[in-house]
């Protein structure tokens, strides 16, 4: 009886310590990879999303985006998006302006907002509620704002073999969603998981990074909007903002 015992508490007590380490190592990952984000200079990636979306019907369908994100910090950044029904929309951010751009109906929009990257995000983010998948991805404070999220609900998964070379799974919980991380060897994300748990049938977004570049200048071209011609600039950018008026029609220039 005393040798189960032991054995009892042995287990409980190695249970605990294998807790906590697996704790500082998820911790450990999720930070390695904030941090190195963080402090880019300039980088780029494509991204393959997908997300559920809940029909009046009540099935949840799934639908897709393919993005090319390009940031120059501490003021540029440049996202284009092609839809899974082949839409081509995007926005641009050269730091002092926004602007957000449909090609396949050949409209944009534009506001004058001065500032770095991580005054734009959180002002169209937590000031005009726009979804911008992601978002945090792009900000300087992303650890700071990851561990604040978290708290102690992180959790190392497991070392995933599937690729060569291996990926970190770590996970976390806030009180709104469930989070996971597959992050490679070298500190950047491969894949994310969101479930919005809170949501009717707990809707899922999901995330594929590729092709990552934290190496490259990127060109001051790239953050520079030339409309196609014809393009239309409309009168609405954002819900709430003031947008740069267009010239009436058949008016003089």
């Amino acid at each position: 009886m005393r040798k189960r015992n032991y054995l009892s508490i042995g287990a409980i007590v190695f249970s605990l310590i294998s807790t906590s380490a697996f704790a500082t190592e998820a911790k450990s990952q999720l930070l390695g990879m904030a941090q190195k984000l963080a402090k880019a200079k300039n980088f780029s990636v494509f991204i393959d999303m997908k997300y559920d979306s809940a029909q009046p019907s009540g099935q949840s369908l799934e639908f897709s985006e393919l993005r090319r994100v390009q940031v120059s910090r501490p003021n540029k950044f440049r996202i284009d998006t092609k839809k899974g029904d082949g839409e081509l929309t995007g926005a641009i951010f050269d730091g002092s302006r926004i602007t957000q751009y449909n090609l396949s109906d050949n409209v944009y929009a534009q506001v004058k907002r001065p500032g770095t990257i991580d005054d734009t995000i959180r002002y169209v983010v937590g000031e005009l509620g726009v979804r911008v998948p992601l978002a945090r991805l792009l900000v300087t404070t992303l650890a700071d704002e990851i561990m604040a999220l978290s708290g102690d609900s992180l959790e190392y998964v497991e070392l995933n073999t599937l690729k060569t070379p291996p990926t970190y799974h770590i996970a976390g919980r806030t009180d709104d969603v469930d989070f996971q991380f597959w992050i490679s060897q070298n500190k950047l994300p491969e894949r994310v998981v969101i479930t919005y748990k809170n949501e009717p049938g707990q809707p899922q977004f999901r995330a594929t990074f590729s092709k990552w570049n934290l190496n490259s200048t990127i060109p001051a071209s790239e953050f520079v909007f030339v409309p196609a011609k014809g393009a239309e600039n409309i009168q609405v950018l954002l819900p709430g903002t003031k947008v740069v008026p267009t010239k009436e029609k058949g008016a003089k220039k």
